[in-house]
Parts: C-alpha cells; structure tokens; sequence
C-alpha cells in the first residue's frame, strides 16, 4: 500500500492494520479540503477516485454539504426529469436513478461507468452548466471530455491496472487535470 499520503492510502493502510474504521479520517480529510476550495471560489472541483466504489462513498459521505441555492436545485430538477422521461418506468425505478437526485440537488455528482449513459450525460450537462459544484469521478470522466473544473483532486495518485497498484503516468495526470 502507498506510504499513507493520501485520504485512500490512509484507508487502505487501516484496514490492513485490522482498523475497523470508527477513527477513519479520509472522509474528513476530504470534507475539509472541498469546504476549502468552495470557500475559496475554487470550485468546481473534480475529484478522481480510481473505482466506482470510491466515488460513491466519498459522494455520500458527505450528506451534510449542500452547496446549492433553491434556484439551482429547481433548475437540476427540472433537467434531471427531463431527461429521465426517455426512460421506461422500469428503469425510472433503478437505485442510481432513484437516489442519484438527492447528490445532485446538494451540488454533488458522481460520473463512472456504472451509470447509465443517459445519467453520464445528465451529469455531465449538469457540471459543465456549473450546477454541480463537486464531482467524484473515476478516469471515465477525463476521456474524451473537456469539463470546466477550476480544481482537480486526486484521491491517491496510484490506481490498480488488473496486476497491481501502480503511479499514475505523467499522460494520464495530464488527462485527468
């Protein structure tokens, strides 16, 4: 595991160590630096996380960040819908589709290839129009889009490749910020 820099190697580490997590300051961490860069104006922010998993705990994590005025949260909802009315009320049903609206109108989002498309470009219309003010994403989010983030926030700088953990390449730092 990486030497302990980062929020996630501090996890990792934890948990190696058999820590069950109560002292867990990652999320903390995390909470402090966004508050930072959103009282500094820095925002919007993307924050890189190298799995689906990541991204979506970070992002509930923080249930008490709301960073979203009425105007904005009626404006999120009305795209949201609007674009959710393609589907069929099956998939209207879905836990992501469902719950994902609830990040959203607090200025949150999450973007990895666990969603489905149309919530990828939702997300996507929704962050580059400013209304999501923090991002939690995985390397999806970098390819192929050009996203106006202020800030880029890396959770650790190493990423598992299939083999192992590696550092990320000078290319995919480039990519990603």
């Amino acid at each position: 595991a990486d030497s302990g820099g980062s929020a996630a190697s501090r996890v990792a580490n934890r948990a190696k160590n058999g820590d069950d997590g109560k002292n867990d300051t990652a999320n903390q961490d995390i909470f402090k630096i966004i508050r930072m860069i959103v009282e500094r104006n820095y925002d919007p922010v993307i924050v890189f996380a190298f799995n689906k998993h990541e991204c979506e705990k970070m992002a509930n994590s923080l249930h008490k960040v709301d960073l979203c005025d009425e105007d904005e949260k009626k404006l999120i909802d009305t795209i949201y819908w609007n674009a959710m009315d393609s589907l069929s009320d099956e998939d209207k049903r879905l836990p992501q589709v469902a719950n994902l609206p609830n990040l959203l109108r607090r200025g949150l989002g999450v973007h990895h290839s666990g969603l489905l498309p149309i919530l990828k470009e939702v997300i996507e219309i929704l962050f580059q129009e400013g209304l999501i003010k923090v991002l939690f994403a995985t390397e999806t989010m970098s390819v192929g889009l050009n996203m106006p983030a202020r800030t880029v926030v890396f959770l650790s700088p190493r990423k598992f490749d299939g083999a192992g953990f590696r550092w990320i390449t000078s290319g995919e730092y480039i990519q990603m910020s």
